[in-house]
């Protein structure tokens, strides 16, 4: 009994560190739609790499210091979680590399300003290289995404029984595809909502489960 207390009470810490980054990344994810709508206008497109920066940075936070912890500790209790660990590793690396990619690009972009136009345009030239360290960030990141909430939200489901897990991860999935067409974001931010309700469900029945021996 209690070793299943032990167990249960480290379920509920990995749910609640899970919601507790998810509501990080949902911020993030704000501030990345934000970004692509200032994208649209050239005049201030400059603006939208600081939001991304931003966005990335609040992610990478979120991805360190909560939701990679709680995996951890979901894996502790069910194996099956294991490869949503290790894609919080891969998302980890990918948004540190991202990070750097987006403010080597700004560091280029501002220094070229600075410059006489022949050699402005050089460092420009050069800009193309570096483009390449954030487009290699952003697909680790990528993969790490599908296996951390794609994989992890159809796992949730299969252990919770909770309909609102599935329905996050086949948002996931659709915007994944959107991603190809250029064009994503809102279904992510629907999904992490509808994530972030189900964990709460989950935990709140498992807090009332685990109280029922002591009260029988």
């Amino acid at each position: 009994m209690l070793l299943y207390m032990e167990m249960r009470s480290v379920e509920i810490s990995a749910l609640e560190k899970l919601g507790s980054g998810l509501l990080y990344l949902l911020f993030a994810a704000i501030i990345n739609i934000a970004a692509a709508l200032v994208r649209l206008h050239y005049v201030v497109a400059a603006n939208a790499v600081f939001l991304y920066i931003m966005a990335v940075g609040i992610a990478l936070f979120a991805i360190f210091a909560i939701i990679r912890p709680g995996m951890r500790q979901l894996s502790e209790v069910d194996s099956g979680f294991r490869i949503c660990y290790t894609g919080t590793t891969l998302l980890l690396v990918g948004h540190v590399i991202l990070l750097l990619g987006l403010i080597v690009v700004v560091a280029v972009s501002a220094t070229a300003s600075f410059l006489p136009k022949a050699t402005g345009d050089t460092v420009l030239g050069g800009l193309t290289l570096t483009l390449g360290v954030p487009l290699i960030g952003a697909i680790i990141a990528w993969i790490g995404n599908i296996l951390t909430f794609v994989v992890g939200t159809f796992l949730l489901y299969s252990k919770y029984q909770n309909s609102l897990y599935m329905a996050a991860g086949i948002l996931f999935v659709v915007d994944i595809a959107l991603l190809l067409v250029g064009f994503s974001g809102i279904l992510t931010l629907v999904g992490y909502i509808l994530m972030y309700k189900a964990l709460d469900n989950t935990i709140n029945k498992l807090s009332t489960e685990a109280t029922t021996p002591a009260q029988t």
